[in-house]
């Protein structure tokens, strides 16, 4: 080394830090809402289309102004409500398909290896995935506990379209439902609103099955505490003894009675919301069956629970998933069968989410097992697989 070179000050080597929420990050995250927004545009047409199609002539004439700006109104705000209700069953789907349709812009620009070239690795890029799956996670939930069951609620205030049909709260003149509880079978009318049984009829049965008496009441309703309710105007049989000297004519006695309490383990609540899927009540409805031990067929209630905490975190699975399988299988050029068979994998992932959700709501799965599982076992996949593509990236 000369003496110049030694007086010479050292090269300083410059260092370039990547900015997690910069030029890149808000670039990338617009043009994938950009696609995700389209593609679940073109969901909803496709879904409104099929809905309104088949039933037009009839939602039409539920318009109380019969004027055409009055029926294109009514219409309208049909859809409106229809929307409200789709579009958390549709979001997911559309996450995948957009991110999808946005690896393949990347991919066929070159920017892709732009990207690479510009020292940011497979797992660097998720940042803007992260940012839009915070902001998708939570307009799902909004969805699906918020403008679904409001807009559901609305279609059954307002008597419109099939909802307004299926789960109409007026008192049905002649409609009488069956309702199973431990040790008791009940056939009445049901007056939702007021969480009372018309033109009742109850029959207990011991726990061998055994018919043990019969009420038949005008009314009944809750008495105020749990478990009891107070029947009116109607008459009780009591079944006789089972035991082998009674005579098998005997058929009991049977008394008229003006009121009378009954212990009975039937929840006002779930009879106020008797026939109404889970998926479509209140937040604070759900929650409050979902808690109780003694409604009947509690799984539903704990299942959508449990979902619509879940499922915040679902856009962000199917856009990691869909943003891994794209950069491992066409990350350098695109080809027909790989781009195939990730659209497939995209529907496939929404499908088997949905199956395995209805088990829980039938019981057949644990309740938060059901909801859980597909969007942390997405988010696991696709972080596993982006691992390995930048330690792969790394080794060459």
């Amino acid at each position: 080394m000369t003496a110049s070179e030694a007086l010479r000050p050292p090269k300083r080597v410059r260092r370039f830090a990547l900015v997690p929420f910069g030029t890149f990050t808000r670039t990338l995250a617009l043009a994938h809402a950009r696609h995700i927004g389209t593609v679940v545009a073109a969901l909803l047409i496709v879904a409104l289309t099929l809905d309104l199609a088949p039933r037009a002539e009839w939602i039409a004439s539920q318009s109380q102004n019969r004027s055409a700006a009055g029926v294109t109104l009514h219409v309208l705000w049909y859809l409106g409500l229809r929307i409200c209700d789709l579009i958390g069953n549709l979001l997911p789907l559309g996450c995948f398909l957009g991110l999808f349709w946005s690896e393949i812009t990347l991919t066929q620009s070159r920017e892709r290896v732009i990207v690479w070239n510009g020292g940011r690795s497979p797992l660097q890029t998720l940042v803007p995935l992260a940012v839009l799956g915070l902001l998708l996670g939570a307009f799902q939930v909004t969805a699906l506990a918020v403008l679904r069951p409001g807009a559901v609620a609305i279609q059954i205030e307002q008597n419109i379209g099939e909802y307004g049909r299926r789960f109409d709260r007026r008192l049905p003149p002649a409609t009488w439902r069956w309702i199973t509880l431990p040790n008791h079978l009940i056939q009445a009318r049901i007056d939702y609103r007021a969480s009372r049984l018309v033109n009742v009829q109850l029959f207990e049965f011991s726990d061998a099955g055994r018919l043990n008496g019969r009420i038949e009441a005008a009314a009944a309703e809750p008495a105020g505490t749990p478990g009891r309710w107070r029947f009116a105007d109607g008459a009780r049989w009591d079944a006789p003894d089972a035991s082998p000297d009674a005579q098998q004519t005997d058929t009991g006695p049977a008394r008229r009675f003006d009121t009378e309490m009954e212990n009975l383990p039937l929840d006002p609540l779930w009879l106020a919301n008797f026939g109404i899927d889970p998926r479509y009540l209140p937040q604070a409805t759900l929650a409050a069956l979902a808690a109780r031990a003694d409604v009947p067929e509690p799984a539903g209630y704990r299942t959508w629970w449990q979902v619509r905490v879940a499922q915040f975190f679902l856009p962000f699975g199917m856009m990691l998933l869909a943003s891994a399988l794209a950069t491992w299988l066409i990350g350098q050029s695109t080809a027909f069968k790989p781009m195939i068979l990730i659209g497939l994998s995209g529907y496939f992932l929404y499908v088997s989410n949905n199956v395995v959700v209805w088990l829980g709501e039938y019981g057949q799965l644990p309740a938060a097992l059901s909801a859980w599982l597909m969007p942390l076992a997405m988010i696991a996949a696709g972080l596993t697989l982006m691992t390995w593509l930048e330690r792969r990236g790394q080794t060459r």
